[in-house]
């Protein structure tokens, strides 16, 4: 997007609604090599966020400003970018590669649209290229799948963390566990 265009940067709130919905993060196979990899560690990013799921990037090398989904959703990545690399390139760009810089170094947070917990770096349990359905569970019971199931956090410390009872949590994993195994 040009800066003759006249972007909107208020919040979206239909991100679900579009059409297909918003793409989840895949990283192409020479992303390591990538000029968009190479791009997001050197240039800084002027931009900040927008919502919970919505960042604007505007790279210091560059001169114009992009809107970026960048948001976890299950156990995945939501990332999706308006510029014109992002299509040309299947789904990698500098916009969402600084973005994957940035939250890897723990220069941003980037919230859980789920659980509506935040998290300073990537998560052990983020499945890349790939989405599970996790609509049939509550908040509580995915952040405790995720955490305890995913990321093999003991079932303790998470409560703790979360200032919950061990029993609380194990409930919550029951719960889960039996709504995931009765969709397969």
């Amino acid at each position: 997007m040009s800066r003759s265009a006249v972007p909107s940067w208020q919040p979206v709130d239909d991100l679900d609604d579009r059409i297909g919905g918003p793409s989840t993060l895949s990283m192409p196979e020479d992303w390591a090599l990538s000029t968009a990899w190479e791009r997001a560690q050197t240039a800084t990013d002027q931009g900040g966020p927008i919502t919970d799921a919505e960042r604007l990037v505007a790279l210091s090398d560059g001169e114009d400003r992009h809107r970026v989904t960048f948001a976890l959703k299950g156990n995945t990545l939501l990332a999706e970018c308006d510029c014109a690399g992002y299509q040309y390139h299947d789904g990698w760009c500098a916009h969402v590669a600084s973005l994957w810089w940035r939250w890897s170094i723990g220069e941003i947070v980037v919230s859980h649209l789920d659980t509506g917990r935040e998290y300073e770096q990537p998560p052990a349990w983020l499945e890349l290229d790939g989405r599970t359905d996790y609509d049939a569970l509550t908040a509580a019971e995915l952040d405790a799948y995720l955490a305890c199931e995913r990321a093999d956090v003991g079932v303790r410390a998470f409560a703790r963390s979360t200032r919950r009872s061990p029993g609380t949590v194990g409930n919550l994993l029951r719960r889960a566990r039996g709504k995931l195994e009765g969709e397969r």
